[in-house]
């Protein structure tokens, strides 16, 4: 099958836009890191395909509304384990073949784990949490009163999920900027 990323966009992008507030924006912006990350692979279809559905796991679980990091893990299990099914689900739907459904489940069982093995693994992985140091991840995801505790949660845990070696270049650089960012609206 011959992958049509606009196509695969607008077919799973109302089923994120059922997920929490955010996860749309967020999925486009793991997509564009692994599109930096992963540019030379011959599996870039399938991180793609990875990247735009590996929150699905949360449709429906929750409803409308900015989170904080209690209910974040509250709720993590119970997304993580319908990630699985709903994603074979959509794969199958939009016509993806059983092997390429098993690698991008396998992408987003790395995705829900923040951890990986394989190298294509450690793409996904990056992109996930390299989407996570921006502002705009925090605002449309996190109650405002939250946003410190986010930044301190994501400068404590990046350094352990980040793989590649571009990632490990990139990290310091958007904590920092996450981190001016965050003391400049906060004064």
């Amino acid at each position: 099958m011959e992958f049509n990323e606009e196509k695969y966009k607008s077919f799973v992008e109302p089923q994120i836009l059922r997920c929490r507030d955010g996860d749309w924006e967020h999925a486009k912006r793991v997509v564009r890191w692994v599109k930096e990350l992963g540019e030379r692979r011959n599996n870039l279809s399938l991180l793609i395909a990875a990247g735009y559905i590996h929150d699905i796991g949360w449709r429906d679980v929750l409803p409308p509304g900015r989170i904080t990091l209690e209910k974040l893990m509250q709720y993590e299990p119970e997304a993580n384990k319908n990630s699985r099914p709903f994603a074979r689900e959509l794969l199958k739907e939009f016509g993806f073949l059983e092997d390429d459904i098993n690698t991008v489940l396998r992408l987003i069982d790395a995705a829900d784990a923040h951890g990986a093995e394989l190298d294509d693994e450690k793409v996904i992985v990056d992109a996930d949490t390299l989407s996570k140091l921006s502002i705009d991840h925090v605002r449309e995801k996190f109650q405002e009163s939250k946003w410190k505790g986010m930044y301190e949660y994501f400068a404590k845990e990046t350094p352990k999920r980040i793989q590649t070696e571009k990632g490990k270049k990139i990290y310091p650089k958007l904590l920092k900027e996450l981190a001016v960012v965050l003391q400049i609206e906060n004064e």
